[in-house]
């Protein structure tokens, strides 16, 4: 008779679910059943002689809701004496015999034990018996891969079984101490990239930023984030980083496994700077990585692993100086811009091709933080590419302000500056200023538009304008006579925003006022700048910039000036309104403070007397 016919035995499962084998039922059961057995002369004598001459692997039963079994006969009876688990199935039994089979079904049917040391040295040393064996194989029958074809496949199992030490960080130490840390690292240079790439998957699944979060646990135990930090950190040690870069080189993207490979060193990338940011800086520097980004986010048509890699730079420019002039020396810069021409007047098609181009712009804001990156914009003529992006309604108009606001601001943007009215810039941003537009960008990117945001980001591009031209260029001479135009309709603009942004102001200081009262002294100290901030967050930044424009546009032009004070008498206020905002500025801002002041005449004492 035919096992298959009594049970549908479901596929040997793989990967971090396989149920592990059960501990075999006592052995006195055993031998009494073995012993009443060979008593027997039905079927099962010829089963037993048929099954002999065969080879029998051993297989985990699992339970299978959907498949179905037929029962045998009462009479009949199947026994495996060749069977090395013990495992055997019958009908017609005696109570000895059904007591050993409850015994069996029993075991089958008992979950696995949790993760312990001794269950992390079990699955190490099986691991480590398989590359064993592989490596053995492979090297004698080196010509002949038919031969170890069975180890590989093996091994491949193994390293699967790895994945469930996520269910444990706690224990990654454990892996450490038993010195198999190299032994993951060095599959990564296996001969079979199959292989490579399982342990890829296997050092991406154990630093997975889930890994030991629970379903309703928002942060994961200590003992689980030292777990994985002493993993990571042993990662390292054994050359992880140089030997994933050359697997990025050495991965064929046009084939799905080795697609999948690169993606997943990029997500250990990613992994490593969520657990150690400071890795950025050996991450950037220390490897080949940021080239071969670089190469990677080019093209025209959006891929998964061109979405990471942009935001594999994007990570890795957040802080670090020395990545970000590694990327300029790199034509990063002219890189990315050419990366984002492609949006200059198209959207992006869906939420993940978003996602990219938002890195994109992102990654160009990081690192125009650095004076000497401000200058290889230039040279690649971003700003315009930014102004050209302004005369549409895409996201890339709404990004481009803000970096056209990293280009230019402090004295090393002056460069950029000129250069943006020269690009005929003034022309495309005062519509914006005046609100042209606006209600469509709404519509169109209400996810992605935020009014307050571009209002900020604009009032900071006239203020580095004001700061950067001298009255010698006449650049300068052309920015102030946009104010001037149809009958000062932008200085209004200026009061009307100056009104608004005010109002926004002074109900969040209402709102901190009444928390203070319900604080102790000490308290009410040590929140000082939380205070500030939150002022600053609900528009007091946009304010200050609006009111330091006004002061250095008084000094400017007499007919600004008078303009300045009807409108603020309007509003039934005067111009130590716009003294005690800029007091409140900066100190890097003090300079602006001492003009405003002497722009219109007297100080924030001498008005406030009159």
């Amino acid at each position: 008779m035919n096992i298959d016919e009594m049970f549908k035995i479901p596929a040997i499962p793989s990967g971090r679910n396989k149920r592990k084998m059960p501990a075999t039922p006592d052995a006195q059961f055993l031998d009494q059943y073995t012993a009443q057995a060979t008593t027997t002369q039905d079927i099962g004598e010829s089963s037993s002689s048929s099954s002999s001459s065969a080879k029998r692997r051993a297989v985990t039963i699992e339970d299978d809701d959907q498949g179905e079994y037929e029962l045998p006969e009462a009479d009949d009876y199947y026994m495996d004496e060749e069977d090395d688990e013990g495992r055997f199935f019958g009908g017609g039994l005696t109570d000895e015999q059904s007591r050993l089979l409850d015994l069996v079904d029993e075991y089958d049917t008992e979950e696995p034990d949790a993760l312990n040391d001794l269950n992390v040295k079990k699955m190490i040393l099986k691991f480590e018996k398989a590359i064993n064996k592989n490596q053995e194989q492979r090297v004698r029958y080196a010509d002949q891969p038919e031969k170890f074809m069975e180890s590989e496949a093996d091994l491949d199992e193994e390293i699967k079984n790895m994945a469930t030490l996520t269910e444990a960080p706690h224990l990654y130490p454990e892996i450490i101490k038993l010195g198999s840390i190299s032994s993951i690292v060095s599959l990564l240079s296996h001969e079979n990239t199959d292989i490579a790439i399982d342990a890829i998957d296997l050092i991406n699944e154990l630093i997975d930023e889930d890994v030991g979060m629970g379903e309703d646990e928002l942060e994961r135990s200590e003992d689980a984030t030292n777990g994985m930090k002493e993993l990571a950190n042993a990662l390292l040690e054994n050359e992880l980083l140089e030997l994933l870069v050359q697997n990025l080189e050495r991965l064929d993207e046009k084939e799905d496994a080795d697609r999948q490979g690169v993606f997943k060193i990029l997500g250990i990338m990613e992994n490593l700077l969520g657990l150690e940011p400071q890795l950025a800086e050996k991450i950037g520097l220390k490897t080949d990585i940021l080239p071969w980004l670089l190469k990677r986010i080019q093209g025209k048509e959006y891929d998964s692993n061109r979405g990471y890699a942009a935001e594999i730079i994007s990570i890795l420019l957040q802080e670090n100086r020395d990545i970000r002039l590694k990327l300029g020396e790199l034509d990063g810069i002219d890189l990315l811009l050419r990366a984002l021409s492609t949006y200059r007047k198209k959207d992006p098609v869906d939420d993940d091709e978003i996602e990219m181009v938002e890195n994109f712009f992102n990654a160009l804001c990081s690192a125009l933080n650095e004076p000497e990156i401000k200058q290889k914009f230039l040279e690649g003529e971003g700003i315009e590419l930014m102004v050209i992006m302004l005369k549409e309604r895409t996201l890339g108009r709404i990004r481009a302000m803000k970096v056209l606001n990293y280009a230019m601001t402090s004295e090393a943007g002056r460069g950029n500056c000129l250069r943006f009215v020269d690009a005929q810039g003034l022309k495309v941003l005062f519509p914006i200023f005046m609100g042209k537009g606006i209600k469509k960008l709404k519509k169109t990117h209400s996810k992605t538009f935020i009014e307050s945001e571009d209002e900020e980001h604009i009032m900071c591009i006239i203020l580095s304008l004001m700061r950067n031209l001298s009255r010698d260029d006449v650049q300068r001479l052309r920015l102030i006579k946009k104010f001037t135009e149809d009958d000062y309709e932008k200085v209004d603009r200026l009061l009307e925003m100056k009104e608004l942004y005010e109002t926004k102001d002074q109900r969040v200081k209402t709102e901190i006022e009444k928390e203070k009262e319900e604080l102790d002294q000490e308290d009410i100290q040590d929140l000082q700048d939380d205070f500030y901030l939150r002022r600053l967050a609900a528009g007091l930044f946009t304010l200050q910039r609006v009111c330091l424009v006004i002061a250095a546009l008084s000094k400017e032009d007499q007919g600004i000036r008078e303009r300045t004070l009807m409108m603020l008498k309007r509003q039934g206020s005067d111009i130590s309104s716009i003294f005690r905002i800029i007091e409140e500025e900066t100190a890097l801002m003090s300079d602006f403070s001492y003009l405003s002041r002497m722009a219109i005449g007297g100080s924030v004492e001498s008005d406030d007397k009159r």
